[in-house]
């Protein structure tokens, strides 16, 4: 109505079945598929993965908004398909089913199959792609709190160590994209494709973490009473807060890594290939029902 574009309107499934004998095939009213159903499984899926992703990043407090949302979506769904002309087994009269409405009916089980199937595959996908590229970012502020917080040299280290096992696996990662100079020597490591800076180059940031390390063994040897000692720690702490923010820099663009585009595309295409051939179906149901089949 915003656009001015005409849609019909649906009207709620209605069969006129007023008797005991009556068949509710002839007197058959359902709501057609569309696109919206599949926008409602689409916005059903994404509220799943906004909760994992609240749930994983320490923000559990938006759980059951984006529950609550998430629920009406998939129930609005389950309505929305329970209310097509693929719904045609619940007459009261036993009769045989045609071809056309037995592949119909066997075609929109193994669509309900596949779409619970898609959200689960969705599901773990998303917390194993979390784990593998977000969450030891995640692990590596943590750590990186800690020493902002510490003035203890072994307790740093201790925090150094966790890091750098956390950085090996990201250096490690194939699918963050790499330049290297003319010997063949990685120079950058940035999960930024375009318009990357070196504030999200995990190779600088080894290279700081590097520094950070050597300055702690320093700052060990010198007495903790002495200006020097409290200079370090200083110095200690603004390098972590910098290598955070660096790391805060970075963590967004993990999200887009090529692995999980890919995922995406997948998990659209097989959206669209269950869309259609649910379309494709009902079509041959709906010229059926005209024919008189």
């Amino acid at each position: 109505a915003v656009l001015g574009k005409k849609n019909e309107f649906l009207r709620t499934p209605k069969y006129g079945v007023l008797k005991k004998k009556d068949d509710w095939k002839d007197n058959a009213y359902n709501l057609p598929f569309s696109q919206v159903t599949l926008l409602e499984i689409f916005f059903g899926v994404y509220g799943m993965l906004g909760i994992f992703v609240a749930i994983f990043s320490n923000n559990p407090i938006f759980v059951p908004i984006i529950a609550l949302q998430t629920v009406g979506f998939f129930y609005i769904a389950y309505l929305s398909l329970s209310h097509t002309r693929f719904k045609r087994n619940k007459s009261s009269v036993a009769r045989v089913m045609t071809k056309k409405e037995k592949m119909a009916n066997r075609v929109y089980k193994l669509s309900m199959v596949g779409i619970v199937g898609i959200i689960i595959f969705g599901g773990f996908m998303a917390i194993y792609g979390y784990s593998v590229d977000i969450y030891p970012l995640d692990r590596i502020r943590g750590n990186l709190d800690g020493i902002i917080g510490s003035s203890d040299p072994e307790d740093i280290r201790t925090h150094l160590v966790a890091i750098q096992a956390d950085m090996d696996g990201i250096m490690a990662n194939d699918l963050i994209p790499e330049k290297t100079n003319a010997d063949g020597e990685i120079i950058s490591k940035n999960p930024v494709w375009l318009f990357s800076t070196e504030s999200t180059n995990f190779v600088r940031i080894q290279e700081n973490l590097d520094t950070l390390r050597a300055s702690v063994d320093k700052i060990a040897t010198v007495p903790k009473d002495s200006s020097a000692y409290h200079t370090g720690m200083m110095d200690v702490s603004d390098r972590a807060l910098l290598i955070k923010t660096n790391i805060m820099d970075a963590t967004p663009y993990m999200y887009v890594s090529v692995a999980n585009l890919m995922f995406t595309t997948v998990w659209i295409a097989a959206l669209l290939g269950i869309f259609a051939a649910l379309k494709r179906k009902k079509e041959q149901l709906k010229e059926a029902d005209d024919v008189g089949v």
